[in-house]
């Protein structure tokens, strides 16, 4: 118990104030290095002897004045204020003073060995390297216009889409069934659970059955693009006669697949954006592109050069008991509380960088819509 409380405490204090003591790169006031004539450049108002200057020493750590500076410098504008006073400044240095005090302890009792912490070690030092070699070398300025221009020319599909309508349906093979279920939803038609119902029970179609009957958004016949669902003419027709989101066609729809009851469910307004106004969203994505197949580009070259050998066999041994009920099983990330939080856009918006999960293995952020 004694051993997780220290852990869950010098954690805590990592979470507060190790920006403080890794002694950051950014300058979140702006504060350049700056000059004054016949001396050196000065940052937070310190030459570089003065940043030097022992504040504190614990054991054979020094905490230096510029070290305290980039601390107080690394917090927002309105807790910057709080440290103007003599009170506050040391009330700082007492944190970071305790928060050596704690490593120092833990280390001495061999916390660092621990598997988590080496693990956490792992991430931010993976973090600092993925951000230092793609993140900062790799710039939004390094997609060209020509590169725009490209894209858009080679995607004009997502910049310019007709008019579109979504749509559910339950499809009958059989014209009396079909009549006898139409009736029953135009008894209760703002009943939306009746209706997943029944086209849970009786939809025929292999598209739609497993998503209760919803076909997605889709074009008139003549506009359809590549990525839409194939919906037969009857049907989108009568969905693109319908005016009010949520209503059944009263009557039963005859196409060659059979009768379907069709329901509107959403509508979209024609889309038609310029190169001026996709500009922006078209290099982000580039952007992001880049850097992902740089990610993806390392992580091949190191495979090759590591020798890396798997047993795959082996993954079939491990039996995890699961609750009862429904739960996921794709697409979450292995203990979601060990993967380090994505750092903010820059300035002007922009993706998010790559993250790293708790295997140490770097990832590429999802992409976005641009719609």
């Amino acid at each position: 118990m004694q051993q997780r409380l220290l852990i869950l405490v010098v954690l805590s204090m990592i979470a507060g104030i190790a920006v403080a003591c890794s002694g950051g790169d950014e300058d979140p006031q702006g504060q350049g290095p700056a000059t004054t004539a016949g001396e050196g450049p000065r940052t937070h108002g310190l030459t570089e002897e003065e940043a030097a200057q022992a504040l504190a020493k614990i054991g054979d750590r020094e905490i230096t004045v510029g070290e305290f500076a980039e601390s107080i410098a690394s917090k927002g504008p309105f807790l910057r204020a709080r440290y103007n006073s003599p009170e506050r400044r040391r009330e700082l240095l007492d944190q970071m003073v305790r928060f050596e005090l704690f490593a120092q302890e833990a280390d001495r009792r061999g916390y660092d060995d621990l598997p988590e912490v080496q693990r956490t070690r792992k991430q931010v030092l993976i973090r600092r390297f993925l951000k230092q070699e793609f993140e900062d070398r790799i710039q939004l300025s390094d997609v060209s216009d020509a590169d725009v221009q490209g894209y858009y020319d080679s995607h004009a599909s997502e910049f310019n889409k007709p008019e579109q309508v979504r749509a559910s349906q339950i499809l009958f093979t059989n014209q009396a069934t079909a009549q006898r279920v139409l009736r029953q939803i135009l008894a209760s038609p703002s009943d939306m659970r009746l209706f997943r119902q029944l086209a849970e029970a009786h939809n025929t179609d292999p598209e739609t059955r497993d998503r209760f009957g919803d076909i997605g958004f889709f074009s008139r016949p003549a506009e359809r693009q590549s990525d839409e669902p194939v919906v037969p003419a009857e049907v989108a027709d009568v969905a693109f006669s319908m005016d009010t989101i949520g209503t059944v066609h009263p009557e039963l729809v005859r196409s060659p697949a059979g009768f379907h009851i069709v329901k509107i469910t959403g509508r979209r307004a024609p889309l038609h954006r310029t190169l001026e106004e996709a500009s922006r969203p078209i290099r982000h994505r580039l952007w992001r592109e880049r850097r992902e197949q740089a990610v993806e580009d390392l992580v091949t070259r190191l495979r090759s050069e590591a020798d890396v050998h798997e047993d795959l066999s082996l993954l079939d041994q491990i039996h995890i008991d699961l609750p009862e009920g429904n739960y996921p099983t794709t697409d979450v990330a292995p203990n979601d509380a060990l993967v380090p939080p994505p750092s903010p856009p820059p300035a002007g918006g922009g993706a998010a960088p790559a993250q790293v999960t708790p295997s140490g293995t770097p990832t590429a952020p999802s992409g976005t819509g641009m719609r």
